[in-house]
């Protein structure tokens, strides 16, 4: 993603929020399902926090506490099962708090700090077991990279950005195979995702693809559009303005 990486932040099409400073159209933000009342949204909203939000902590954890693979992710698992899904964790959020990252972040460090005062070995979760979290060592190993290199909340960061990134892409193809327009994914994933080093270049993928140059350039302009967008509805999901908003792209993108 070397290439996308480079161009996210550039490009004066990308202002957050559109020119009337509005957050994206959105049905309901996680947030607001989970304080909506409705058990049933609640419950399917704080799973989908679980499983968008358990690579950053699993990350967060791995680093700073310095555990085996195997004690880390049984602190992840403790974390979501004690903290996140107990308390009305995330009912609690409010703007004032800062990002939901960084609340979340925040309750994490609490925790761990919780945890290395406890000598108690007391059975971890309290009994309760997130059945739908399956944490995989496949999984793990694109979330840990030069992790000696990174501070604790840097991984986090760098992970849940991987998480977004990712997110974004396979919505990205959702939409444009609804559209009718593979063709423009295909462009996107050869050559913003799959290119090495630079090496693939528009007469490649318009040979590959059997299309135009110019149908490459194009094709790449509106799914790079359709990409920021995914990755703007994916970030609503956890801010309440275009301040926030626009906070939160800067802070894990304003540095690529």
């Amino acid at each position: 993603m070397r290439r996308l990486h480079a161009h996210i932040m550039d490009d004066p099409q990308t202002e957050i929020g559109g020119n009337g400073r509005q957050l994206p159209v959105t049905s309901h933000t996680a947030l607001a399902s989970i304080r909506s009342g409705d058990p049933l949204r609640r419950d399917a909203e704080l799973e989908r926090l679980v499983q968008n939000y358990w690579k950053p902590v699993y990350s967060l954890v791995r680093r700073a506490w310095a555990a085996t693979n195997e004690d880390a992710k049984d602190l992840t698992q403790d974390f979501f099962a004690t903290v996140v899904l107990q308390d009305n964790f995330a009912e609690r959020y409010s703007k004032s708090k800062g990002s939901f990252r960084g609340y979340l972040k925040g309750a994490l460090r609490n925790f761990l700090s919780k945890r290395s005062r406890d000598d108690s070995r007391e059975k971890r979760g309290g009994g309760v077991r997130i059945t739908s979290l399956t944490i995989n060592d496949s999984d793990l190993e694109e979330v840990l990279p030069d992790a000696a290199a990174q501070r604790p909340e840097e991984i986090f960061d760098s992970a849940w950005r991987t998480v977004v990134l990712d997110r974004a892409t396979r919505l990205l193809g959702e939409r444009l195979d609804a559209q009718g327009k593979k063709v423009y994914y295909e462009v996107f994933r050869r050559y913003d995702l799959e290119a090495v080093d630079g090496v693939t270049s528009y007469e490649t993928v318009a040979r590959e693809l059997r299309i135009s140059v110019d149908d490459v350039k194009n094709y790449l302009t509106r799914s790079r559009e359709e990409f920021r967008n995914a990755v703007r509805s994916i970030l609503c999901e956890s801010v309440g303005s275009p301040e926030d908003l626009s906070r939160e792209w800067d802070a894990l993108f304003g540095g690529m």
